[in-house]
């Protein structure tokens, strides 16, 4: 399941564990395609918290982290940025990232 999230409450969000946020726009159409291969993928990977931040309201988040184009996924650990992808992923390279 990914859990929608506001800008306000995303520090807290990356605390603890694996976190992949989904950063994406509602006009954004590779955002809209993204989207349901985020959904199935979380609903393989339990050990993961994925979250969707709405960059458009986050723009404190977008700037802290360069964010330019969307979608953008940002994993973290612990709090800390392991990865920044831009662009459409399929299941399998996010799988494959996500291992």
């Amino acid at each position: 399941m990914v859990k929608e999230i506001k800008e306000n409450e995303f520090k807290d969000s990356i605390k603890t564990g694996k976190v992949l946020v989904d950063c994406y726009a509602d006009w954004c159409g590779p955002c809209r395609m993204l989207s349901p291969v985020v959904e199935e993928v979380s609903e393989n990977l339990k050990n993961i918290t994925f979250l969707k931040l709405n960059v458009d309201d986050a723009e404190e988040v977008s700037t802290e982290y360069g964010i330019m184009s969307i979608p953008t996924l940002l994993l973290f650990e612990n709090g800390e940025l392991k990865e920044q992808m831009v662009g459409f992923k399929s299941k399998e390279e996010l799988e494959e990232l996500l291992k």
